[in-house]
Parts: C-alpha cells; structure tokens; sequence
C-alpha cells in the first residue's frame, strides 16, 4: 500500500524539488492519461456493450476456463493461464470504458456481464479508492512465472504493465494510490524494457510514456534528496527524448508539461 509518510514528506519538498504547473499543466496531463486508457484508436471505444460483445466475452471466457482446466498440470498450462488473463484483460477493459462512458455507472448489458463473470469467480474487483475495476492478475502473473519466455509473454507483461501504472492513481498521478514506492522502482524498470522490446509501436510508445511519467513521479515521491536529484535527471532525460521521439502524441503535450516543471526545455 501507498506509504503515507512518503506522500507527506514528499510532498513537504515538492515545491522546493519542482514544480508543476498546477492548472493548465495538470489539466494537460491528466487528458492525456485520459486518453492512454481510453484511447479512441482502441476496438470499443465509442461503443455500446451490446449483447452481442457481452456473449462473445462470456464464451471465450468459458473457452478459457475450461482449457486452462483441461490443461492442469500438463505443459499447456501456462498457455491456458495466458488465454485466460487474456480474456480478463479485455472484460476489465470493457467495464472500465462502460463506467467512464456512463459517468461512473454500468450500463444494463455492463451490469449483466459483470455479474455473469462473477458467477465464475472471474470478475474483476471494483476499487471504491480509484473508482474503476481492477485487472484480475492472477492467471498472467501465474502464466509469467511459468512461462516467462512463451510467445504471449510480453502482451501479459504490457497488460500487466499498465494496469499498475492507471490503477495507482485517481487523477493526479503524483498522487499515488495502493502502491510504495518499492513497486514504483519495479515499474520503471519494467516499463523501460517494454519499451525496448514491444513490436507494436502504439504499444511501445506507451510504455515509454509511463516509464517517463514514473520517473517524474519518484522524483517527487523519493525521500532520499540525494535520490531525488538522480531521479530528476532520468525523469529529464526521459521525457526530453519522449516529446522529441513522439512530437505528435497528445502524451507529448503532457511529457512536455512536465519536463518544464522539472526545469527542462519545454
């Protein structure tokens, strides 16, 4: 869980380390991590659940479940524990897009496939803290651990990757929520070999944005002044080479908010 004292000490330091500026800059950085998770590109983001979306999730999340029981204790397991982290990807996907746009509740069909997933205890778990459903991470995390190599290995990395980083927040990202910062330095490390490694080059760009944006967030965060007078200059470097690799990105607009409140060129 988020340390308190870590928010508070921080945050004491905050405008002697640097500064964001606050209205117009925050404004931009939060419509663009607004757009990260409800990007317009993505299949369903202007959609209604209909019945039919409803019943396709259902079936291959029944498919899932039952070659992942079939498969128990044989080699195909972890392909089976991918199939069906998988698929709850894309339910809690579903569920979150339906709330934001629904402002803030489940539409009829929302209702009937959360309760239909929840049936078979594969539900994802509203988080009153964060207003959104969590990302069920057993069966990836399960899947990763068996099968760290296997071809679905980085889609699980990157599913995991980002629901971490929009799951420990609300709506300022400087603001951490469920997480310490042990795991922040975990996520960074993470995000940063995603980066690298992802064919897709939406995908990728993705996670070069979180990277940059945890970096900023542990030069806040960090206790240590030493510490955060390093974590400043990666953040620096990062979100420099982030606005000038992806200048068209809306994220940019917000790496460059930032970089000029950690005292970088805008």
């Amino acid at each position: 869980m988020t340390d308190n004292g870590l928010i508070a000490s921080s945050s004491r330091r905050g405008a002697i380390l640097w500064k964001l500026p606050r209205r117009r800059g925050m404004a931009v950085v939060l419509l663009a991590l607004f757009l990260s998770v409800f990007d317009p590109r993505s299949p369903g983001a202007h959609e209604t659940i209909d019945t039919e979306r409803v019943n396709a999730i259902l079936a291959a999340t029944d498919a899932a479940a039952s070659h992942f029981k079939s498969a128990s204790g044989s080699g195909s397991a972890g392909e089976a524990m991918f199939a069906l982290g998988m698929v709850q990807v894309e339910a809690t996907d579903v569920l979150n897009r339906d709330l934001a746009a629904h402002s803030g509740r489940l539409t009829f069909n929302g209702e009937t496939l959360q309760k239909a997933l929840a049936q078979r205890n594969l539900a994802p778990r509203f988080d009153d803290a964060i207003g959104r459903y969590r990302l069920p991470t057993t069966a990836l995390e399960e899947a990763l651990r068996r099968s760290p190599e296997a071809p679905d290995a980085l889609r699980a990395r990157f599913a995991l990757l980002k629901a971490g980083f929009y799951e420990s927040f609300v709506l300022d990202p400087f603001q951490l929520v469920g997480m310490g910062f042990d795991d922040l330095s975990r996520q960074i490390a993470e995000a940063e070999a995603l980066a690298l490694a992802l064919a897709s080059p939406d995908d990728a760009e993705e996670a070069a944005f979180i990277h940059a944006i945890d970096l900023a967030r542990a030069a806040r965060l960090v206790r240590d002044p030493e510490a955060a007078r390093t974590y400043i200059g990666k953040a620096r470097t990062a979100l420099a080479v982030f606005t000038e690799t992806y200048p068209q990105s809306m994220r940019a607009a917000s790496t460059a908010v930032i970089l000029k409140g950690l005292g970088g060129t805008e």
